[in-house]
């Protein structure tokens, strides 16, 4: 009997907390700006409103997440996690970071592990493609038509609001609470791709702005 997909509503409803996204660096490099605390939890890792990877941290979610960005040779899941996360953003979607502190609980005078116990029932009862040895590779199944909602997207709301800024792009198409990490990938690929100009020195006064060029329309892309 297959299992159904884990929709990121589902775990906002139930307590999880959307704390960042993955991004990549100047250098290519995978990293996030997320605080995360030095103590236990459970962090889900989704695209697209699906949640693609669950996993628990029993001491230390930022030590957890510091695997992630520079895992050790011998770490072969980060070195997987990893690699797949740097794909997917390379590839124009967007990587979110949702994490959850549940207690520990007691069972008959015994203690049970809170976030151990929900990272076991999730990954028992959802469809989680990248806790699979097995998952689909970058570029599969998906990773097209996310790349060109997300593409769409920035293409309608550069061509509806010129000079918009990664921040407001990213507001415009996923909400007030949406960060500019949802984007920039994005915004990156398509001046790239001679889509659309990027203008100003990109400080933290002074951010980038963008604005469609003459050859673009919205729906476009440059595949």
């Amino acid at each position: 009997m297959s299992k159904p997909p884990l929709p990121v509503d589902l775990l906002q409803q139930a307590g999880f907390e959307r704390v960042g996204c993955w991004e990549l660096t100047d250098e290519r490099k995978l990293g996030h700006k997320v605080d995360l605390p030095a103590s236990a939890g459970v962090y889900a890792f989704a695209t697209d409103g699906a949640v693609q990877y669950v996993g628990v941290s029993a001491k230390s979610l930022r030590q957890r997440f510091s695997f992630y960005v520079k895992p050790g040779i011998t770490q072969t899941t980060s070195i997987r996690l990893n690699e797949m996360i740097r794909g997917r953003i390379d590839e124009g979607a967007v990587v979110e970071i949702l994490t959850a502190h549940p207690p520990d609980f007691a069972w008959n005078g015994l203690k049970v592990s809170g976030p151990e116990g929900l990272e076991a029932g999730l990954i028992r009862d959802f469809d989680l493609p990248w806790n699979k040895r097995g998952s689909p590779k970058v570029g599969q199944v998906g990773a097209s038509q996310t790349r060109t909602k997300t593409t769409e997207g920035v293409l309608n709301v550069v061509c509806s609001r010129p000079g918009v800024t990664e921040l407001e792009i990213a507001k415009a198409m996923y909400g007030p609470n949406a960060v500019k990490q949802q984007v920039n990938a994005e915004c990156r690929r398509l001046v790239k791709a001679g889509l659309v100009d990027r203008l100003g020195r990109g400080g933290q006064t002074d951010p980038f702005t963008y604005r469609l060029k003459k050859k673009a329309r919205p729906g476009s892309s440059s595949g």
